[in-house]
């Protein structure tokens, strides 16, 4: 009886082993056709080699399994099926392997979904009997046969590498060459005929895990254009706002320059104006009384005539201030006003007008007819003028030129009295047009002095 057990008269049953412990045997172990049993979950079913499957371990299906091949005899499990394994072990290309006499159905479980291979592993070996997917383009296709029947062959371009996707059946290469898919499958690795490491393939189970990315690059044109669209917007809406807040700044400055002038008049009005009516009533109530000398009642005549004179112009001042009657009107309608205010004291005026701007913002308009105001005023008063010309001509591209001439006195704008002897006159014209941009000078030609307003925009 002993020597009957040593020379091996009884067969040694199965050994349980577990996933991870034959993934880990060398290829003489392998080889030696040890007895196994294996619990565990089906990665997935090969639909190009009949009876093969890979088998993995239910808690970490994720890690690779051991290729397991049934006897034909053997009614194949399906992907996610729970099943234990009973066979022989053998070495297969890289990696230990089961032939399988016996598999016995457990459970079904449900799988994760593959992961993303990183290309750098996957071409490199490294995830090797692992269910993983892939996405790339499918630059050719060809087919080769089979024991089961055709396989295509599929050249998948991913970033800067390709690698081969084996499918079962004949597919339609025009559905699939030049388009961008996304495969599922188990990750094979191909050695060379020395057993040296080539690179990796990826195994389709069957058509179903081959999945065109349909109209994949309409969303992405869509998606720059809605880019560029929404640069677009981006950059007239700040053209606009840009616009906008620079014609709110010019407003701004109108209404402070207009609530400022009205300030102004209001001061000249309750003060200066007020205090000059009050002087002219002295100086009549001392005409009215009786026995006033001669001298006196010229020196007060005189000094009515003057306070009556200075009334006059501060209440010019004021009206001007308060801009009552202007900025209502196109410039030349304005000057053709100021013309016939000139008339009726007297004066002949003659207009040329032509190129003048329709409209101007509120302040400079009120400036330059004040400029204008002001270069009559001296003409009549100072110049002892009889003739006005008022011209006015376009400059390209938009500004103008304004002037006015008149036939009195000559003067040198050098030797005109200044602020410093109380005359305000030309420097409250130079101020005016400064402040606006224009440029203003002084002249004589021929007969005529005049005085010009110029404007390059």
């Amino acid at each position: 009886m002993a020597a009957f057990l040593l020379g091996g008269g009884l067969a040694a049953g199965p050994k349980t082993m577990a996933i991870r412990q034959l993934t880990d045997m060398d290829a003489p172990t392998a080889a030696a056709a040890e007895k196994v049993v294996l619990n565990g979950v089906v990665l997935f079913v090969s639909g190009i080699e009949p009876g093969r499957f890979v088998l993995a371990n239910p808690e970490s299906p994720r890690r690779p399994g051991v290729t397991v091949v049934a006897a034909p005899d053997i009614e194949m499990p399906q992907f996610g099926d729970c099943v234990q394994v009973e066979g022989t072990t053998f070495w297969r290309g890289d990696a230990a392997a089961v032939a399988a006499s016996r598999v016995e159905y457990i459970r079904a479980m449900t799988l994760p979904v593959a992961a993303g291979a990183k290309q750098s592993d996957f071409r490199q070996g490294m995830l090797a009997g692992r269910r993983v997917s892939l996405r790339g383009t499918v630059r050719e296709m060809r087919i080769e046969e089979a024991p089961t029947g055709p396989v295509s062959l599929l050249s998948l371009y991913i970033d800067n590498y390709t690698t081969c996707l084996r499918v079962p059946g004949a597919l339609d290469a025009g559905q699939y060459v030049g388009r961008e898919v996304r495969a599922e499958g188990l990750a094979v690795s191909r050695t060379g005929k020395d057993g040296d490491f080539l690179d990796a393939e990826l195994e389709v189970a069957d058509e179903d895990h081959l999945a065109l990315i349909r109209n994949d690059q309409v969303p992405r044109i869509l998606l720059v254009a809605a880019i560029l669209f929404g640069v677009v917007i981006l950059f007239f809406a700040g053209m606009f706002l840009a616009l906008w807040l620079r014609a709110a700044r010019e407003r701004r400055r109108e209404e402070v320059i207009a609530e400022e002038r009205r300030r102004m008049a209001a001061d000249l009005h309750d003060t200066i104006e007020q205090h000059l009516a009050g002087a002219n009533l002295i100086a009549a109530g001392v005409l009215g009384l009786e026995d006033v000398p001669a001298d006196v009642v010229e020196a007060m005549k005189s000094l009515a005539g003057l306070l009556a004179n200075a009334k006059a112009e501060v209440r010019s001042a004021v009206m001007n201030l308060r801009g009552a009657g202007l900025g209502d009107k196109p410039l030349a309608e304005a000057i053709g006003d100021m013309a016939r205010s000139l008339e009726k004291a007297g004066v002949k005026v003659r207009k040329c007008l032509r190129g003048l701007p329709e409209t101007l913002p509120e302040g400079v308009y009120q400036d330059i007819m004040l400029i204008l105001r002001e270069a009559t005023t001296n003409a009549v008063k100072h110049g002892k003028a009889q003739q006005i010309v008022f011209t006015g001509d376009p400059l390209q591209p938009k500004g103008f030129v304004l002037r006015v001439l008149n036939d009195g006195a000559p003067f040198e704008v050098s030797r005109a009295l200044g602020p410093e002897t109380g005359h305000y006159g030309l420097s409250g014209m130079r101020e005016r047009a400064l402040r606006n941009r224009l440029a203003i000078s002084w002249g004589r030609a021929d007969k005529w002095t005049y005085m010009e307003l110029r404007s390059e925009s």
